[in-house]
């Protein structure tokens, strides 16, 4: 019975965890490549599971200047989140970078 519990406590334990530290990054290709979503380690522990970027719609994106008021600040949230960047100019810089070609 104890070794029951145990391993109770020990696959809420792990479930936990993997719940506050792993999150699914949606990613948006074209007709060949689709959409689908990517694993990432969170840099801050959340609930959230799914994440968007905020200024991504098709494959275009909104520059940060562009954003009202509201996606700005899901914008920041998202870039510390799943990046660890703070800065949202550094954020749309590695962003860009790191799209596939």
């Amino acid at each position: 019975m104890t070794k029951k519990i145990a391993f109770f406590v020990g696959g809420l334990s792990l479930f936990l965890v993997a719940w506050l530290f792993v999150g699914f990054d949606r990613y948006v290709g074209d007709h060949e490549v689709g959409s689908g979503w990517n694993p990432f380690i969170k840099t801050d522990p959340t609930f959230q599971v799914l994440f968007r970027n905020p200024a991504q719609y098709t494959l275009d994106r909104d520059s940060f200047d562009s954003l009202d008021n509201t996606r700005k600040d899901q914008f920041l949230a998202y870039c510390s989140i799943r990046y660890g960047i703070h800065d949202p100019y550094r954020c749309e810089e590695y962003i860009e970078e790191a799209r596939v070609r």
